[in-house]
């Protein structure tokens, strides 16, 4: 009885925490904050820009490590982009498009 309860509550807890996509990739991002060093629009695809682990590459450039993600957080429903420039450590926002 106790396992049949365990399991009908956190069977459910466990599917609503990990329908949460954070995925990048075949997404585009638009800087939305007041930096604007770092590239205007990211595009994560094969031709462009991936991320492995918390690392961003540009693929323009041989495969480099341009930033680093800080957060992903939800603003009224869309999701912001908190990146770490690896050059100057600055913290540049992005706006799903």
């Amino acid at each position: 009885m106790r396992l049949k309860f365990l399991l009908v509550i956190l069977g459910p807890s466990f599917l609503l925490f990990s329908c949460k996509n954070e995925s990048l990739t075949n997404s585009i991002w638009k800087n939305c904050g007041d930096n604007s060093d770092l590239q205007d629009i990211l595009v994560f695809n094969d031709k462009y820009n991936f991320v492995r682990n918390d690392t961003i590459y540009s693929r323009l450039v041989i495969d480099s490590p341009i930033a680093v993600i800080n957060r992903i957080d939800s603003y009224y429903g869309e999701r912001r982009l908190y990146l770490n420039r690896l050059s100057n450590q600055k913290t540049y926002r992005y706006c799903e498009q």
